[in-house]
């Protein structure tokens, strides 16, 4: 059943009208007749069965039949990602939100190149998340994920009880493996997952995260791209929370 967003209240048995770029989508492109489904969603954390009642020239009256069953992803997930090309920036938003991300925010760390800072622009932040949006939509996800404004690594707040740092490091001296968390998470209410930029962290800062009390994570022996490096470990994250990593 194709999927939408749409920012207004949702209530079992009633009509509402959707109005482009939806209406469009629905008639033009996919070619939906009255009678037919679809579903809709509003970042509440539910999800409606609703049917075409009636389509007008840019309107489609619709009636929401039913709140269907969803499920949550659990702990939260929050990537603190240095800034790399917008290009990178935006599979990783799309693919980030396919696994189950709460937010996303860019950052500054010594080693992020100046010309990427420059190129991420308020405009290019609304098309990362209207990325979001969209991956929402196809992938069955309820919430779609923050995406903040930039912000530099030693403005940012640690410390939370409720919160686990987590660094990925290509460095294996002095690191942990990532089956080392595994019991961490019982306690935690989300976790923050800090991606270094092309060049990595530089060594002042893996110290910065240590009296943070961040754990101090690598992946293996390969060196990873940044925006490789944040969609794997992300990946893994989730699968370690949900018990699918031994």
């Amino acid at each position: 059943m194709h999927r939408f967003f749409i920012n207004r209240d949702l209530i079992k048995g009633k009509e509402i009208s959707l109005k482009n770029p939806i209406s469009h989508q629905i008639k033009k492109v996919l070619r939906m007749n009255d009678g037919d489904y679809f579903e809709l969603f509003n970042n509440t954390g539910n999800s409606y069965k609703a049917k075409i009642i009636k389509s007008e020239s840019n309107l489609i009256k619709c009636l929401i039949e039913d709140q269907l069953k969803t499920s949550q992803d659990g702990i939260e997930i929050n990537v603190y990602q240095s800034i790399i090309k917008t290009s990178k920036l935006e599979l990783i938003i799309d693919k980030l939100t396919e696994i189950g991300i709460s937010s996303f925010t860019p950052i500054i760390t010594e080693r992020t190149q100046k010309k990427d800072i420059n190129s991420l622009s308020e405009n290019k932040l609304k098309r990362l998340k209207k990325i979001s949006i969209e991956s929402s939509e196809q992938s069955g996800k309820v919430y779609i994920p923050k995406i903040s404004s930039i912000k530099r690594l030693r403005n940012l707040d640690f410390g939370s009880p409720d919160n686990l740092d987590i660094v990925f490091y290509e460095n294996n001296v002095n690191t942990k493996k990532l089956n080392y968390l595994k019991n961490k998470f019982s306690d935690k209410k989300s976790i923050s997952v800090f991606i270094g930029p092309v060049g990595g962290f530089s060594i002042e800062e893996i110290e910065y995260f240590k009296g943070k009390e961040s754990f101090i994570i690598n992946l293996g022996n390969t060196t990873f791209k940044s925006d490789t490096a944040s969609i794997i470990s992300v990946a893994l994250l989730r699968n370690l929370i949900s018990g699918n990593l031994d």
